[in-house]
């Protein structure tokens, strides 16, 4: 055989050793392929999704009720003339504070002073005739019907004198408390008639705040219950519970309350709107922010937190105090492992990969 006969030989061998390769190859191939598409579902991996989680313990918390209201003073009085006259001298001014008994005002006396002496005159001649009526009386000489009519005329005679001694008092106006001088309605030179008001007369040693419960509230607060009040102003009172409405507005369906607050700062106003705050219970609870709120398919208000083999569960929660960047709810265990980021794309009873959210050392 010559040489180029077996060259031609050995090149056949090679290409089908070669085509026999290629077949045994994709048999290969095909097998596996057939393996993996026989293997049960349950049997792949797949991958579950990951969730940011926080571990959190429950904070102990005091519950309380908070309502609007309004800064009151304890009293507040239109001072009124008893008797009429012209003001003669007024020695106070608005704003300031005045004690007890201190002259507001004076009316002049005009003939006050004579109508006094005429009435002691009177009341000197009644007793006189009274008194010649009981001697007469008791020698027979006259009837106790005369006797009872000078007795009579000396009680109105009296009664006159007093009249005009007090129609001279009330030319004085007095305080009838320590007071602040809220308003003056009078000035010096004009004439007052009787009940004319003379002043305004604040007593704010003490401070009532005000403010309306709904009635769904109403049977928490108590009377003797410490209350704070925040003030519009940025001042900060702290008083007792003392009086609470039996009859509830009408038309708001509310219960009126009214806090005391003893000796207050001096600058605290009166009309002033402020925040009622009083705690009716102490208990467990944890401060979530909203943005981790969730609803379950029944419209629930809750959270999503993790269970047991890193199962998705829902909490119920039920807000018992807000603050501004969050809320306090119960409803959670105390322990427990929230779904802070994530949790809208994972539904109950998912398993999922938690991964704890970084903390401030983790940075």
């Amino acid at each position: 055989m010559n040489k180029s006969v077996l060259i031609a030989c050995a090149a056949v061998v090679a290409l089908v050793l070669w085509m026999l390769s290629g077949q045994f190859g994709a048999l290969q191939s095909a097998d596996t392929q057939t393996t993996v598409e026989n293997e049960p579902v349950a049997e792949r991996s797949t991958p579950r999704m990951k969730v940011q989680t926080r571990r959190q313990i429950a904070e102990q918390i005091t519950r309380e009720i908070v309502v609007q209201g309004q800064v009151e003073p304890l009293k507040i009085l239109h001072l009124r003339s008893e008797t009429g006259g012209t003001v003669e001298r007024l020695p106070v001014n608005k704003g300031q504070r005045i004690a007890k008994d201190e002259v507001i005002a004076e009316l002049s006396a005009d003939n006050r002073q004579a109508n006094l002496a005429v009435a002691r005159a009177n009341q000197q001649q009644a007793e006189n005739e009274y008194a010649a009526a009981r001697k007469l009386q008791s020698q027979g000489l006259q009837s106790s019907t005369s006797l009872d009519n000078a007795a009579a005329k000396l009680e109105a005679a009296r009664a006159q004198v007093k009249a005009a001694q007090l129609d001279i008092s009330d030319t004085i106006l007095t305080a009838p408390f320590d007071a602040l001088i809220d308003d003056i309605n009078i000035e010096e030179g004009d004439f007052l008639d009787r009940g004319g008001v003379v002043a305004t007369l604040v007593d704010n040693s003490s401070l009532l705040i005000a403010g309306s419960v709904p009635q769904k509230n109403i049977m928490d607060v108590k009377t003797g219950a410490q209350a704070t009040a925040s003030l519009i102003t940025g001042e900060t009172l702290q008083g007792t519970v003392r009086y609470i409405s039996s009859m509830a507005d009408t038309a708001t369906r509310s219960f009126k309350i009214e806090v005391i607050v003893d000796q207050p700062p001096s600058r605290t106003m009166t009309g002033v709107s402020a925040e009622i705050s009083v705690p009716v219970e102490t208990l467990k609870a944890h401060f979530i922010s909203p943005a981790i709120l969730a609803l379950d398919s029944d419209g629930t208000l809750g959270v999503k937190a993790i269970g047991q083999d890193d199962t998705v569960v829902f909490h119920a929660v039920e807000v018992v105090k807000t603050e501004s960047d969050g809320a306090w709810v119960t409803g959670i265990p105390e322990d427990v492992i929230l779904i802070t980021l994530g949790q809208g794309f994972v539904s109950t009873g998912e398993q999922v990969q938690s991964i704890p959210e970084p903390t401030e050392t983790d940075s």
